[in-house]
């Protein structure tokens, strides 16, 4: 049986349907009932869950030798079965009368069943959170209808917040974000006092998981998310990443709550449908689609470089998840016959500055950097005579626009 539990299904037998005069007189003959008879049995017969005995049999032990034979036929059975594969195994035993469901059939009937549900009343729709705290369960949740979309709305008041943001972080993510807009005009960043403006009120980002066109009848599926999350050093939401990498969507960073929603667009306007948990699943038509839709693009944009620089007496670049600087040493820094190895000093603070020191002289600051660095994950050697190699770990994988949020804190000193 252990291929038939392999693939999800439950085994439970099942007896014989007795009529309540044929249960009273079996309990009254100690098993013996004389009033089921068959084509193949005796006119007395014991007849039990698992077969018939001899009618000679005597009550008292018709018990015992009830549950021998139930034991027999189970034996038989299984040598029935032995050879045969799993879907055969289902077949045989439900065409005798057993109870099987399997896991898909289990899956399909939960799905049936929450679809089936009245999740909502008339002029309401039915949206997703999706909590960054992994022991808060997915919920369910419903909105006003109105014309466009009501979670840009509704979400507002959720994500407005007057806790006070980090001059740094602010630098850091609306450089990350005027990097990513495309445009041939320099765009101006915003201030600290804009962006607090805009937490204590409440922003809510859109952001697309599946745009609507005509394969998924002009339905647009989206992630909706505090816009100043990051801002706010919210933790990184890991099923909300998980299910933007499900529908195509890799190497984004997800902070705070997240509600997924779905929009109709249509001649007259657009407006909120439901949208369901079940729909969650990385095997949904919209996410399997919108997958390839996104894979699509992908392989039709070329490859851009990683973002790398110069400085003076310095240069980098960045991996995925490293940062490497190459210090080239002055010559007027050169120290004769002693090793520029023991001359030098390596320092990262608490993983937001690099600072090296040669003969206890500053070659290189840099504080604060782009962004944090794993302290343990970073290392230094000697390469030639003059140059200084500096492999640091991102602690986060994204790519770094600049080395330092100060553009002019990576001057070295001659």
């Amino acid at each position: 049986m252990s291929e038939l539990y392999a693939k999800g299904g439950e085994w439970r037998a099942t007896l014989p349907e007795w009529t309540e005069a044929e249960r009273k007189e079996m309990k009254a003959n100690g098993g013996l009932c004389t009033q089921k008879k068959g084509p193949d049995l005796k006119d007395d017969v014991l007849l039990t869950s698992a077969g018939a005995i001899g009618g000679d049999t005597p009550p008292e032990v018709g018990e015992t030798l009830a549950a021998d034979v139930a034991e027999q036929a189970a034996a038989r059975a299984a040598d029935d079965i032995s050879d045969m594969t799993g879907d055969e195994r289902i077949a045989y035993l439900r065409k005798r009368g057993v109870q099987i469901e399997t896991h898909e059939e289990r899956v399909a009937a939960a799905r049936n069943a929450v679809d089936a549900v009245s999740l909502r009343g008339d002029g309401e729709f039915v949206y997703m959170k999706i909590p960054a705290d992994v022991t808060e369960n997915v919920s369910r949740s419903v909105g006003p209808s109105i014309e466009g979309d009501a979670l840009l709305i509704v979400l507002k008041s959720v994500f407005a917040d007057s806790g006070v943001l980090d001059a740094n972080t602010v630098k850091r993510e609306t450089a990350d974000r005027l990097e990513k807009m495309c445009g041939t005009q320099a765009l101006k960043a915003p201030s600290l006092a804009t962006m607090q403006k805009l937490g204590n009120q409440g922003g809510v980002e859109a952001y697309p998981l599946a745009r609507g066109d005509k394969q998924n009848g002009f339905r647009n599926v989206s992630l909706y998310i505090d816009e100043i999350g990051a801002l706010r050093q919210r933790p990184r939401n890991a099923r909300a990443e998980r299910l933007c990498a499900a529908a195509g969507l890799t190497g984004l960073s997800i902070h705070g709550d997240a509600y997924v929603g779905r929009l109709q667009i249509g001649p007259q306007g657009s407006r909120n449908v439901d949208f369901y948990e079940s729909e969650l699943e990385r095997d949904s038509d919209w996410c399997k689609l919108a997958f390839r839709t996104h894979q699509e693009e992908y392989a039709s944009i070329n490859d851009t470089k990683r973002k790398s620089g110069t400085g003076e007496h310095y240069s980098w670049s960045q991996t995925d998840d490293e940062v490497e600087v190459v210090v080239t040493v002055p010559d007027v820094w050169r120290g004769g016959d002693i090793p520029l190895k023991l001359r030098v000093i390596v320092k990262y603070g608490k993983g937001d500055c690099l600072d090296v020191r040669a003969d206890g002289r500053p070659l290189l600051c840099l504080n604060p950097l782009f962004d944090k660095i794993d302290v343990t994950g970073c290392s230094w050697t000697i390469e030639g005579k003059d140059q200084i190699i500096i492999t640091m770990e991102k602690r986060e994988e994204r790519e770094w626009h600049t080395l330092a949020l100060d553009q002019h804190a990576g001057t070295a000193r001659s």
